[in-house]
This record gives C-alpha cells, sequence and structure tokens, in this order.
C-alpha cells in the first residue's frame, strides 16, 4: 500500500512539473511576442529557451501579487465573519469594507516594488523628494483606517470613508506618475491589477454556489488581456535583459558590409532580442531593424551606467 501511494504521489507530482512548465513556456511565448509585435517584429518560433526565462520571473511577480493579497485580505479561509484589517466583516459592510481595502493595495505593491527595483534598468527608487509625499499618503491611510474602525465609519459613513480613501489613493498614483520613475509606476499599476484580480477570483470561487454562476469564460476574456498585455509592454520592457527581462542592451554590430539601415560597419544599436536567425535591434527608431547572423562579424556589447545610459 506505501508503494502505491508513493507511485501514485511520484506520478502526480511529474504530471504537475509537466503542466507547470508547459504554462510557463507558454506565459513566456506570449509575453515575447506582444513584445516583439510592439516593435513591429514578428517571430513565432515555439523552440527558443529565453522564453522560459520570461515565463518564469513572470509566474514569480504574479505569485507575489497574490501572496500580498492573501497576506492582506486574509483570504484563506476568509469568511463573512472573519476580521479583515482589524474590521468585523458583517454582511451588511462587506462589500464597502472590501472596497475600502482594495483602495489599500497599491500602497502595499509599492513597498513590494522597492526590493524588486533591482530587476529595473536605471531605476533609482529613492532619488528625489517624492517619496516624502508617499510617506504622507501613507499615514493618511493610517489615519482613515484609526478613524474608520474607531467610529465605525464602515457603517454609519460609508460613502464618506470610501470617497477619502479614493482620493488618498488618487493622489497616489498622480505622485507616482508625475515625479517617481516611470518604471516603477507601471510596475504598481499592473501588480495593482493583479492584486485585484487575485481578491475577485479568490472571493467567488470560495463559495460552491457564487462559482457555480459566474461567467468564468467573460471573467478571464477580461483579466488575461490585460495582465498581459500591460506586462508585456509597459514591464517586461523596462527589466533588465539578465533577469529575463526586455529592456534594450547597447552592442556594437561588426558587419561584414555598410547596410542602408545604417551608417557604418560598425552600428552601435540596442538589442532588444536575439533569434537562430539572427539579431532585432532598434537604431535611432522606434521600429526594429533585423540583421541576419551572416551579415554579422561579431557582437561588441557595452556596459551601462546605473541611470541606463551607455558607458564606453
Amino acid at each position: 500500500m506505501p508503494e502505491n501511494r508513493t507511485s501514485a504521489l511520484l506520478q502526480t507530482s511529474s504530471h504537475v512539473l509537466v503542466v507547470g512548465a508547459g504554462l510557463v513556456y507558454l506565459f513566456g511565448f506570449i509575453i515575447v511576442s506582444v513584445f516583439d509585435a510592439t516593435y513591429g517584429s514578428a517571430d513565432f518560433s515555439l523552440f527558443r529557451t529565453k522564453v522560459i526565462a520570461v515565463g518564469i520571473v513572470f509566474v514569480v511577480l504574479v505569485a507575489l501579487g497574490m501572496v500580498l493579497t492573501f497576506r492582506m485580505f486574509s483570504l484563506f479561509g476568509l469568511a463573512v465573519e472573519s476580521s479583515l484589517f482589524g474590521l468585523t466583516v458583517t454582511p451588511q459592510n462587506r462589500l464597502v469594507v472590501l472596497v475600502d481595502v482594495a483602495l489599500s493595495i497599491p500602497f502595499a505593491c509599492l513597498r513590494l516594488a522597492w526590493p524588486l527595483s533591482f530587476l529595473f534598468l536605471g531605476t533609482p527608487l529613492w532619488v528625489g523628494n517624492w517619496y516624502l509625499l508617499i510617506v504622507i499618503l501613507s499615514a493618511v491611510l493610517v489615519t482613515l483606517k484609526f478613524i474608520s474602525k474607531k467610529y465605525d465609519a464602515h457603517h454609519k459613513h460609508p460613502f464618506v470613508l470610501l470617497l477619502f480613501n479614493a482620493l488618498n489613493t488618487s493622489a497616489f498614483f498622480i505622485i507616482l506618475l508625475r515625479y517617481a520613475p516611470r518604471n516603477i509606476f507601471w510596475f504598481v499599476v499592473w501588480l495593482s491589477l493583479v492584486c485585484i484580480f487575485t481578491l475577485q477570483i479568490s472571493l467567488k470561487v470560495r463559495n460552491f454556489d457564487e462559482a457555480r454562476k459566474t461567467e468564468w469564460e467573460r471573467l478571464f476574456l477580461t483579466i488575461v488581456p490585460v495582465i498581459f498585455g500591460l506586462y508585456a509592454v509597459k514591464v517586461y520592457p523596462k527589466i533588465e535583459h539578465q533577469f529575463g527581462g526586455g529592456a534594450p542592451v547597447p552592442i556594437v554590430l561588426h558587419l561584414t558590409k555598410k547596410l542602408p539601415a545604417f551608417d557604418s560597419e560598425n552600428a552601435t544599436v540596442s538589442l532588444i532580442d536575439e533569434t537562430e536567425q539572427g539579431y532585432n535591434v532598434l537604431s535611432g527608431s522606434d521600429r526594429a531593424v533585423f540583421v541576419t547572423r551572416g551579415l554579422v562579424e561579431e557582437v561588441e556589447f557595452l556596459r551601462t551606467k546605473e541611470d541606463g545610459t551607455k558607458k564606453q
């Protein structure tokens, strides 16, 4: 009997690993394909080792967003009577509480972005004084939580509470957009959406009747394009290449002959993708130029400074 259980466990584990590896590869393939399409390039080769790293980073970041949501909302075994941020959730105030706490998600996402800032090219996270404004807004958020709990605002003044929280969160995003590194702004927006979608799905699956009535195909047709599209267009291009991102890599192509797209046989360009057939590079425009390997004698990789500029 123990041998049968061990065999069944190993078989199940192998199936999970195969399915997981397939999903990671599929996710990476989708992201790279959408990213290439933004530059007018299309390479749908299935066997590309790069997409594995891209898929792994994507899955890890999504998993961090999900864990953050579970920690914030105590969704492991969440019930109507559960406590949420020290607040008693009842059928009467459940929606207000959930919306109230959901408005706090971006603040938690920014805290998570700080230790992950090493992923992004040229992103000195705490340069400037913008983060002091974020600290002030965070203090306002904590004050609002304290006041709402003390005076039971979720029951007595729900709309006033949500209005102040919405204004506070709006100010948060305005400050990020105007003063923070753009990489961080889009990462916080994307991660906040991951957390919100995680919350939405978790609340539906915990109730069998509600899960059965949910139009899952419509829900996922909304979630999947937003999560993958925003990541591929706004987040992935800012993650450094060595960490499974699509940030352009400064290189010098030593060509066998002068090409119409370049002024010299030694072309200083930015590498955005490399395939078995050649190189997709940027040269002074937002459109990619494909150079076949047969035209390249040597590729010289340039070092970059902390601000993302080329270092000779």
